[in-house]
């Protein structure tokens, strides 16, 4: 049987349950595609912060590859959880 620890569970009930709507409800203030524009620009903010390498050279390209997938991993995130929790709101 699996065994899971207390951060494991809170991690998946805030990143599966909590987090999508939240987003939803930032969406609705905002509008859908500024929310997902901001979660673009926070994974943006995130792959610059993680890039190890020196940015120039080689090491920039690298760079801006962790910065673009970051990106596209927030904002395809983003965008499937307002997706998902409006077709529920709907359904509700």
């Amino acid at each position: 049987m699996l065994r899971f620890g207390l951060l494991p569970v809170l991690a998946v009930v805030t990143l599966a349950g909590i987090l999508p709507y939240g987003l939803y409800r930032l969406s609705r203030a905002l509008g859908a595609p500024l929310t997902v524009a901001g979660a673009v620009a926070l994974g943006l903010a995130y792959g610059a912060f993680k890039a190890d390498n020196p940015w120039s050279g080689d090491g920039l390209a690298v760079n801006l590859r962790i910065m673009a997938v970051s990106a596209a991993v927030l904002g395809a995130y983003a965008g499937v959880s307002v997706a998902v929790a409006r077709a529920i709101a709907r359904r509700l």
